[in-house]
């Protein structure tokens, strides 16, 4: 009778170590054809009888998923980098293609002076147009790399918007736009760097310029214990789609109508903003767009 369970459990046994080792086979050949295919998804999938043999699938699949995760996060970013690279060349490309045009104007035997002066105005507009650019890019790039200075100290939002608001009036007037201004008495002093409050401002203004048209509303108070800076203003080359990605490097609503087609700008204010540790958000309700600044007291 002993014999008989001796050798019944040697065959069950045996059974279970075959099967065991089948399953290390199959594991093993699941790893190798995800080695092989670095952009497959799978994962293994099987039960073993060895509950450690299991966990440690388990924890493989794992190390997969994380690996896959990164791999999905990697293409992302490729397909984000060449498409900031296409817009960067294009961007820079259209006021160089613009200067170099008139450039040759220039070099013709039959203008009069009239239209030489007329040619050079051109040209340097497009110069300077494409100095403030790569200046963009050149500082987008520093605020992602944490590189940019901050110096915090405590400043006056007030005064200094009056000072932006100063400085582009006679061109927001010149555009034509009925500028509605609402600035409270209230205390608007925070703890902000000078000089990119002043950016931002700037910032924000130029793309009103740009892409605005009618109606200006700028309010700048104290709501909600918080000092915040609201600007609106009539746009059309923006859809309600277009808001998430509305402060990405280069993003921009209507590249197809404007030549002016950087979307630097808000990315530069979203980025200085999170260096002093504030937020930025838009909305658009056909159709005003309204960009709000959140200064925390």
């Amino acid at each position: 009778m002993g014999s008989v369970v001796f050798a019944g459990a040697a065959i069950l046994f045996a059974a279970l170590y075959l099967l065991l080792r089948r399953s290390v086979k199959l594991a093993a050949e699941q790893i190798r054809h995800i080695q092989f295919d670095l952009r497959t998804n799978r994962l293994i999938h099987f039960r073993s009888p060895d509950k450690q043999l299991e966990a440690l699938l388990v924890e493989v699949n794992r190390l997969l998923s994380a690996r896959q995760a990164e791999r999905i996060l990697h293409e992302r970013k490729e397909r984000q980098i060449r498409k900031q690279i296409a817009n960067i060349t294009h961007d820079l490309r259209t006021p160089l293609t613009s200067m170099l045009g008139y450039i040759e104007l220039l070099q013709e035997d039959n203008i009069s002076a009239e239209e030489a002066q007329e040619y050079l105005t051109v040209v340097e507009n497009r110069a300077k147009a494409l100095r403030s650019l790569i200046g963009g890019f050149y500082d987008l790039s520093r605020i992602e790399a944490g590189d940019y200075p901050v110096l915090l100290h405590k400043v006056n939002l007030q005064v200094l918007l009056k000072r932006a608001l100063f400085d582009f009036y006679p061109e927001i007037t010149a555009a034509g736009f009925q500028v509605t201004l609402d600035l409270s008495e209230g205390n608007c002093s925070v703890i902000a760097d000078e000089e990119i409050v002043m950016r931002i401002y700037m910032n924000l203004l130029q793309n009103v310029l740009k892409h605005g048209h009618r109606s200006l509303h700028l309010f700048q108070g104290v709501k909600e214990g918080k000092c915040v800076t609201i600007l609106s203003n009539e746009t059309s080359s923006l859809q309600e789609e277009d808001l998430p990605n509305l402060f990405e490097r280069s993003f921009t609503a209507d590249r197809a109508r404007t030549e002016h087609n950087t979307g630097l700008g808000l990315a530069v204010v979203k980025g200085l903003m999170q260096q002093m540790g504030y937020r930025v958000h838009a909305e658009y309700n056909v159709p005003l767009f309204t960009i709000y600044l959140e200064w925390d007291k």
